[in-house]
């Protein structure tokens, strides 16, 4: 009976431990938004999350301008990129910034989860 309870313990221990979502490599970044702008066609902009020089994820918004998006971070930083420059935007977390060239907002060290109220393109 000890053998059992022994051997039961060990595998909700396995289980249990095998699961920790706090560790940094299962980290994820999601990022949801809204793009506006003047004379926006949504149909030729692409959005994509990078972390490390890697594309996690990549869409289009839809017909509104709504997206969303979520992938793997090998990296804890990340950043939200366009092909279309960024006039200006409003996040949900402080201390994003717009890179020179417009074309990203980097994301907050330790931040996972952002969601960008309006984003302004040129």
């Amino acid at each position: 009976m000890r053998f059992y309870i022994s051997i039961c313990c060990l595998f909700l221990w396995f289980s249990f431990s095998s699961c920790n979502s706090s560790d940094p490599s299962n980290s994820r970044g999601y990022v949801t938004g809204k793009i506006t702008g003047t004379q926006v066609d949504y149909n030729t902009i692409t959005i994509k999350l990078i972390s490390d020089q890697v594309i996690v994820a990549s869409t289009a918004p839809d017909g509104s301008g709504d997206f969303t998006l979520s992938g793997p971070l090998p990296n804890p930083t990340f950043s939200l990129v366009l092909n279309k420059k960024i006039k200006t935007f409003s996040a949900s977390k402080n201390g994003c910034e717009l890179s020179a060239d417009k074309l990203q907002i980097r994301i907050p060290t330790g931040s996972t989860y952002i969601t960008f109220n309006e984003i302004i393109l040129e």
